[in-house]
């Protein structure tokens, strides 16, 4: 049987603090673990530490030794950190603020370098630890002018940090930086561009040789964003091969799909107050949320095909007028494995669940869970 790394993204739990990350990996992320061991593949965890967590991993050996401790008794290797929500990802109201701090703020540099301190003290050396972040900072309607230099300056910090942290761990830390619509970056194809214009071709950066930086800086693919804003993921994941970006994890989710203009009260009926579902049809048409979707409903109407940023289940599509990209994303799934190629780490984000409509109707979390998991396992082939 074809052998990868499959788990689900941790920020889909709650966790203000150690308490409550414990208890998440116990009563979820433990059942999910058994279930796919069960099935003979092998399960780690994909975490999320909110700041304050982070912080007090990093400051107090002794919760440190307890969070190991619960790793290893709950036979749950740390495979991936999500570094892109910093704070209170479960909040009534996050909208935009997860996109805050940017990576112009020194926050965001010292929460990741905090983040990959931590997980450096809970894998073994030689591991290559992918941690996803955000593409830059927030572009959307209102949002100030970046500064492109400062930002591409904290990420070459960033890799400077993981250089050092590998020659002092053997842990190898890889940042990557995950496109999303209305971000700085919102395709696989200006994040490369910027990466190579801001840092590795031009050599921004004289103090920190191109080699490092290809090395510990790449992308995170998510599925739901390309399908948004229309992007290729086969295509454009053969183009990173070609310029020598690293892809250390590719996002597998789904978004809401409206096919004909009759679906389109059921994509309003998921509008809810806590995340943002930047929206986008096949003429171009955008609004930054499901609310904007409504003020414009009869341009909407008439701009064919929508795709909304609204994570959903993996298993979860309808035939019709509504339904979900669930068949783009097998597809790319498939793609992936008959390219023949070492695949990189897949992380199921569906971390919408606390404010999904009654779509599914598993009685647990973990079920839920679970079965995103197997139903993108059948596609990979893995059994």
């Amino acid at each position: 049987m074809r052998q990868a790394r499959l788990t689900y993204c941790g920020n889909v739990h709650a966790a203000p603090d150690l308490e409550g990350c414990l208890a998440a990996l116990r009563e979820h992320t433990a059942p999910v673990a058994a279930a796919a061991r069960a099935r003979g593949r092998p399960f780690g965890i994909g975490a999320w530490w909110p700041a304050p967590l982070a912080e007090q991993l990093a400051a107090d050996p002794a919760a440190h030794a307890r969070f190991a401790a619960a790793l290893a008794e709950l036979e749950l290797p740390l495979w991936t950190l999500n570094v892109f929500p910093h704070g209170d990802f479960h909040g009534p109201v996050v909208k935009t603020a997860v996109y805050q701090p940017d990576w112009a703020d020194e926050a965001r540099l010292a929460y990741v370098r905090t983040c990959a301190e931590v997980a450096a003290g809970l894998v073994p050396p030689g591991t290559v630890l992918p941690l996803s972040t955000l593409p830059l900072g927030y572009a959307g309607p209102g949002a100030a002018a970046p500064d492109l230099r400062r930002m591409a300056r904290n990420l070459a910090r960033c890799a400077s940090a993981f250089a050092a942290l590998f020659d002092r761990t053997g842990v190898c830390c890889v940042l990557a930086l995950e496109p999303e619509p209305d971000c700085r970056l919102e395709t696989v194809a200006a994040t490369a561009d910027f990466l190579e214009r801001w840092l590795f071709d031009e050599a921004a950066w004289t103090t920190v040789p191109e080699a490092v930086l290809r090395r510990h800086l790449g992308l995170c693919v998510d599925l739901c964003h390309l399908a948004v804003v229309g992007e290729d993921a086969l295509a454009a994941l053969a183009d990173l091969e070609r310029r020598g970006i690293a892809v250390p994890k590719i996002q597998v989710s789904a978004c809401l799909e409206v096919r004909a203009p009759e679906g389109l009260d059921r994509l309003l009926a998921f509008d809810e107050p806590r995340y943002l579902h930047q929206t986008v049809a096949a003429s171009g048409l955008r609004a930054l949320d499901l609310g904007d979707v409504r003020a414009q409903r009869a341009a909407f109407a008439a701009a064919g095909r929508i795709r909304s940023h609204y994570h959903v289940p993996l298993y979860w599509d309808e035939a019709g007028a509504f339904g979900s990209t669930q068949a783009e994303v097998a597809a790319v799934l498939r793609g992936l494995v008959a390219a023949g190629r070492p695949l990189p780490l897949l992380e199921v984000e569906t971390y919408t669940w606390g404010v999904l409509p009654d779509l599914v109707r598993e009685t647990t979390l973990a079920e839920r869970l679970q079965r995103e998991i197997d139903w993108a396992a059948v596609q990979l082939g893995l059994g």
